[in-house]
């Protein structure tokens, strides 16, 4: 984000929060982009794969009418992150990159669990597992245990107040 010809005061990598994050960049191999297309509310994944040069498009509901505004604007997220990265000197150039759509990634049986799909394909695309129906069958168990995951990850300054309340909830 440029304004003016100088950097965002949220981008200043000496102040801002995201000097906290940058030299993680330098090591990064894969960069998970969630996506919306505001027409049909719409969530899907673009993965830059720094280690393999390549970007892919992880669609769970891909619609001919769409595809090509979505192509769009991963190809415009790239470009920003391009421009991001020589700001402030992240060895990275995705310029290169090719783009294209996964293949053969489940589709969803709804017009809701698109944010899902999102989420568990970044959950298992971080290690190079792929994708498949069996890991989407039954969403309303996907939800809660992404709901477990992030309550309970020791990141959470929140967890012990949220398990708290949870527990009084519950005994009665």
């Amino acid at each position: 984000m440029i304004l003016c010809g100088s950097p965002h005061p949220f981008f200043d990598r000496k102040t801002s929060i995201v000097s906290n994050y940058i030299s993680e960049l330098d090591d990064c191999e894969k960069l998970f982009i969630p996506m919306h297309d505001e027409c049909p509310g719409h969530w899907y994944l673009c993965v830059i794969d720094f280690k393999n040069s390549h970007i892919q498009i992880l669609d769970s509901l891909r619609s001919k009418n769409r595809d090509k505004f979505r192509f769009q604007s991963v190809k415009t997220v790239v470009e920003f992150c391009q421009t991001f990265f020589k700001l402030y000197d992240i060895g990275k150039d995705v310029f290169q990159f090719s783009i294209d759509w996964a293949p053969s990634i489940p589709t969803q049986e709804n017009g809701w669990d698109c944010g899902v799909h999102v989420i568990r394909h970044m959950q298992r695309f971080k290690n190079g597992d792929s994708m498949t129906s069996f890991d989407f069958c039954n969403s309303i168990q996907i939800r809660q245990e992404i709901v477990c995951d992030l309550v309970l990850h020791e990141g959470n300054r929140e967890k012990q107040t949220i398990v708290a309340i949870v527990c009084t909830k519950t005994s009665t």
